[in-house]
């Protein structure tokens, strides 16, 4: 049997995490690679238990056993010599060495208690956003090894989990929390023990990296693109994560807010700003302004003027977060429970060579209780902060506006390295279903909003200015002056 996988299909065919999700757009090629996987996993390892789910028993049959790459079609020679069995009752493959894809669903919630004392030694959830978080780690409590014999090109890698996925669903912000936060894409990671401790990673697959749908229906891409909501086309053509409904800031994305990681130049005004936490997580950025428009090459450094070609703008007067310290545990929106001594020192150590213009904090470091502010603590440990502007519907719009930008591009932008508060908690920011009068358009302050805030705080303390340039005074029909104006905005 040949099976041709496009390159980050291979990727995935060959990695050694053992918790793999791959996916992100539609026509990625997910769930032919995961018939292709479930079909060598069977074919090289005798005994192996491969259970292959989709939520329910329509999407299974309709993704999986029709059409001209499923399985019995992948099979179809096997199936003939009388190598492999399809067994239709039992909704599985055996294979001749004693090997079985099991072709499983999970319709209601409590279905997965069918497979409680199941051996998974290999679990594939595809489309693993329609399941639930608990239906998910209820299955894959089921996956083990137990007796199963590895031979020794595969020790190491299983029992595993592959799953695949479109961003949406129900299940798109654990999925999202589980897979695509934590690092950055590619990265291969242990989770915790108390989220299974296996080696997790995260494989991007966009339409375009799928030629073989391209060349088959070159006009599969426009379809999607007329599904007409643009947060629905970004996730389905780019395979965007960056999109719940109602997303704060809804104009973010990675592809024009982020910045290979470089070395600001040294005349570029440098300030911190600060949002503090101990039980819940403090947010550190590290801000520069650019003197002037500068272009940086996507592999990292500043090139000239005339050699702009795949680089990005960073246009005079935008903000650039080229550092950051989220002091998180790495559980949602829970703390490291530093003392301020601890935090100041740190920020010292990470920043001890630069000059900053400023520092801004969090207003409420300046709130005296029993003892001295958490702000006269962090002067007497070195850190001198100026009180930031906390206005919440001010700063909202703030942000926002620097994200959206103007002519020449965005006036806010966030480096690579920048993922544990930034790029991970900023475009999950959702509005305050509730808010009213003046708070209208305010975030919802119940989600890990550390980072927005301490954002806030950065984009209050450069305000934009408005300048106004005056053109030539001619008087009008009605004897009266009209006065044209030219607009451009500007960072102070």
């Amino acid at each position: 049997m040949e099976i041709v996988l496009q390159p980050k299909q291979d990727i995935a065919f060959k990695t050694r995490a053992t918790e793999v999700l791959y996916g992100g757009a539609k026509g990625g090629g997910k769930s032919f690679l995961l018939r292709a996987s479930a079909i060598r996993w069977c074919a090289e390892i005798p005994g192996i238990q491969v259970y292959l789910f989709r939520r329910t028993l329509k999407d299974l049959r309709d993704n999986h056993l029709r059409g001209p790459k499923c399985l019995q079609s992948l099979l179809s020679e096997h199936i003939a010599s009388g190598h492999v069995k399809y067994r239709q009752v039992e909704n599985e493959f055996e294979f001749w060495n004693g090997s079985i894809l099991h072709l499983c669903y999970c319709d209601s919630e409590s279905d997965v208690e069918n497979y409680q004392g199941a051996e998974m030694h290999v679990f594939m959830p595809d489309e693993v956003t329609h399941f639930t978080e608990y239906q998910y780690r209820y299955l894959r409590a089921q996956v083990r090894l137990a007796g199963l014999k590895v031979p020794g090109q595969y020790k190491g890698r299983l029992p595993r989990i592959e799953a695949g996925a479109n961003p949406g669903s129900i299940g798109h912000a654990w999925v999202k929390r589980t897979w695509i936060q934590p690092q950055a894409p590619l990265t291969i990671w242990r989770a915790e023990s108390e989220e299974g401790g296996m080696l997790r990673q995260f494989i991007p697959a966009r339409l375009a990296d799928n030629p073989y749908l391209s060349q088959d229906d070159p006009e599969y891409a426009d379809r999607l693109r007329g599904m007409g909501n643009d947060s629905l086309v970004r996730a389905m053509l780019e395979g965007d994560w960056d999109l719940i409904a109602g997303q704060a800031f809804e104009k973010l994305r990675r592809q024009t807010h982020s910045v290979p990681v470089f070395e600001p130049p040294s005349h570029w005004l440098r300030f911190r700003a600060v949002d503090w936490g101990s039980t819940r997580p403090f947010s550190i950025g590290w801000w520069a302004v650019a003197s002037e428009t500068t272009h940086v090459k996507r592999a990292g450094g500043i090139i000239a003027e005339r050699e702009v070609s795949d680089c990005i703008k960073i246009p005079q007067g935008a903000l650039v977060r080229y550092r950051e310290w989220y002091g998180w545990s790495g559980k949602p929106n829970e703390g490291l429970r530093m003392e301020p001594r601890e935090v100041c020192q740190g920020i010292i150590l990470r920043g001890r060579d630069e000059k900053y213009a400023y520092s801004v904090g969090d207003p409420s470091m300046w709130k005296v209780e029993s003892g001295p502010s958490i702000a006269e603590m962090f002067v007497k440990n070195g850190v001198v902060l100026r009180a930031g502007d906390n206005s919440r519907h001010a700063g909202y719009i703030e942000v926002r506006t620097r994200i959206a930008g103007d002519e020449e591009g965005p006036r806010l932008l966030a480096m690579e390295n920048c993922h544990a508060g930034f790029w991970r908690t900023m475009p999950d920011i959702v509005m305050d279903a509730h808010s009213y009068g003046p708070h209208s358009e305010d975030i919802d302050t119940d989600q890990e909003d550390h980072c927005a805030d301490e954002v806030k705080y950065a984009c209050m303390s450069r305000p934009w200015l408005r300048l106004v340039e005056k053109k030539e005074r001619r008087p009008s029909r009605w004897l009266r002056f009209e006065e044209k104006e030219e607009q451009t905005w500007r960072t102070v």
